[in-house]
């Protein structure tokens, strides 16, 4: 899982006591600010095992939900990629997260879990619930926004690295991905992220 790009954007600056009691214990975090964007990222991780850079690990699922909340689009989504065996694409460990983040930090979340082994995921979360998912499972497209489901076949263009979640960055934050090295091979302490 070369090029992990791990962890939740937000536009105001996430309140760290609310992020903690958003996390399961076994959960630790550092919030981080881009030190040229109006953007903030909370990295999360297993505390017995801080990463040395930035986003660069998975939050681990153990600690974390799998079921989905009840809603048809999504529970459709995931039976489909599940019997084509390509349900690691929809990350719903971090779909709970980003659910759970946006309820207690009362602003909208932009979760993401992207590298260079095929995973592309990103989930826009607001008032404690999934607003958009957007993932690459197998071959498919899923996009989740808003109730409705759309899949589509890859055709190639979002294969290049981190476009699914380049593309949920730029359209949550109005900034471009680039500023701050998605869909490229720099190492995650070129991300610009400052700890706060």
């Amino acid at each position: 899982m070369g090029h992990l790009v791990s962890g939740h954007f937000t536009v105001e600056k996430p309140d760290p006591e609310r992020v903690r009691a958003a996390l399961p214990a076994p959960i630790a975090f550092r919030i981080y600010k881009h030190d040229a964007l109006a953007v903030f990222a909370v990295d999360t991780f297993r505390a017995s095992k801080p990463p040395r850079q930035p986003l660069s690990a998975a939050t681990p699922a153990t600690d974390l939900p799998l079921a989905l909340p009840s809603t048809g689009g999504r529970e459709r989504a995931v039976r489909d990629v599940r019997a084509k065996g390509t349900a690691n694409g929809l990350k719903r460990s971090y779909i709970h997260l980003s659910c759970a983040l946006s309820a207690k930090l009362i602003q909208p979340v932009l979760s993401l879990f992207s590298d260079d082994d095929g995973n592309d995921f990103a989930c826009v979360s607001r008032n404690g619930a999934a607003e958009r998912i957007a993932a690459r499972c197998g071959n498919e497209l899923i996009l989740f926004d808003r109730g409705r489901l759309c899949v589509t076949r890859d055709d190639g263009v979002e294969s290049r690295l981190h476009a699914v979640a380049s593309r949920e960055f730029e359209l949550f934050t109005g900034k471009p991905a680039s500023a701050l090295v998605l869909g490229t091979f720099s190492p995650p302490h070129r991300f610009g992220l400052v700890e706060e």
